[in-house]
């Protein structure tokens, strides 16, 4: 006897489209092997989007995407309509088993997540920001649900880190600190200026190479990284808020008005001062990573160390993350998990991971 999981889905962009194609390479063994039958029911972007509460087919969801490639909107593919999240789960309500889906950008999705999870459904996130939002409404959804809410992709994109947190605590351990290198795209940066590549070299060539966000300075604020230490400082019980967490830039104060090119090209007056820090770390026998360190009592804080080069964490290479859990019961010897911390395939892998685990509740 199978059982039916529908899905919904907001955000289609890489990480989305990933998700998707997962989705239908395997739901034929999750059939087989699981007893799941998997579909999607509604597919999101900002603008609209396709629903059938009966299932989309293969060929409406191949269409879907290849307008979400063609750069149009899901809203512009055949069945396809004008609508919100919010309005697209209403006429949905009757249905049980249902996950909804955040590979979307931004915190425009949590309404929606409220929604869900008051209806009695999960949500599988990768999109940050909702879980980053004051600490009433990010008591507003644990309270609706918050075992039903699966948000392993948010940080270290498919790394086992939130699973390996919650399973620490649920076995009765206690965190004394997280220490993460928690970006693969300021890690590029790093390895790229220890490496003897100009600051506004190594983040023109992050951005060629895709692993920046459109505009680097998304990146280079270090807001990324401190949405994701908030998100391991909550799940281990910190009551902070964003505002709480001390970040230092990866970057220098510039004109915030300018466009992205103007912004790349002005780095270059920061070139001296990173060189500087770079040669510092050099004659420590050290190397520079961009760092966040969350203590269970204290400030929370994210920026630019000295680490040895000879650690584990001066070791990494290019765009891999590392997280060190100092617990009770990890004392001496912490727990370390090293690995690709982005990239769409294995975000991926981590957002089908958890609706999996959500299909199983």
């Amino acid at each position: 006897m199978t059982r039916q999981i529908r899905l919904v889905q907001m955000g289609v962009g890489t990480v989305g489209r990933a998700v998707i194609r997962l989705v239908m390479a395997n739901r034929e063994r999750w059939r087989q092997q699981c007893g799941l039958e998997i579909q999607y029911v509604v597919l999101l972007d900002t603008q609209g989007g396709v629903i059938d509460r009966n299932g989309l087919s293969d060929d409406e969801m191949r269409v879907a995407l290849t307008a979400k490639e063609a750069g149009q909107s899901v809203a512009e593919a055949p069945l396809g309509e004008q609508t919100n999240a919010a309005n697209a789960l209403q006429p949905l309500s009757d249905l049980h088993d249902v996950v909804v889906i955040d590979c979307a950008s931004g915190d425009g999705t949590a309404a929606a997540h409220l929604l869900a999870l008051r209806q009695g459904w999960s949500c599988v996130l990768s999109n940050k920001a909702p879980l980053a939002l004051d600490q009433q409404r990010h008591y507003q959804l644990h309270e609706a649900g918050g075992a039903r809410l699966w948000y392993e992709a948010t940080v270290g994109a498919g790394l086992p880190i939130i699973s390996t947190l919650r399973s620490l605590l649920t076995a009765g351990d206690a965190v004394h600190e997280i220490t993460a290198c928690a970006s693969g795209t300021l890690g590029y940066i790093t390895s790229a200026m220890m490496t003897g590549t100009p600051y506004s070299a190594a983040v023109r060539q992050a951005h060629q190479l895709g692993y920046t966000e459109p505009d680097p300075r998304d990146d280079l604020s270090g807001l990324d990284v401190a949405r994701k230490a908030l998100i391991l400082a909550r799940t281990f019980g910190r009551r902070i808020d964003l505002g709480d967490i001390s970040v230092e830039p990866l970057m220098p104060t510039l004109d915030s008005s300018l466009g992205v090119e103007e912004f790349l090209a002005n780095l270059a007056t920061a070139d001296a001062a990173f060189a500087a820090r770079v040669s510092h770390a050099q004659r420590a026998e050290a190397t520079l990573k961009y760092i966040a360190t969350i203590p269970a009592e204290g400030a929370v804080t994210v920026q630019l160390r000295e680490v040895p080069t000879a650690s584990q964490a001066g070791s990494l290479s290019g765009p891999e993350n590392i997280f060190v859990f100092r617990t009770r019961e990890y004392a001496d010897n912490p727990l370390t998990i090293i690995g690709p911390g982005a990239g769409p395939a294995v975000t991926a892998m981590g957002v089908v991971g958890d609706v999996l685990q959500a299909a199983a509740q």
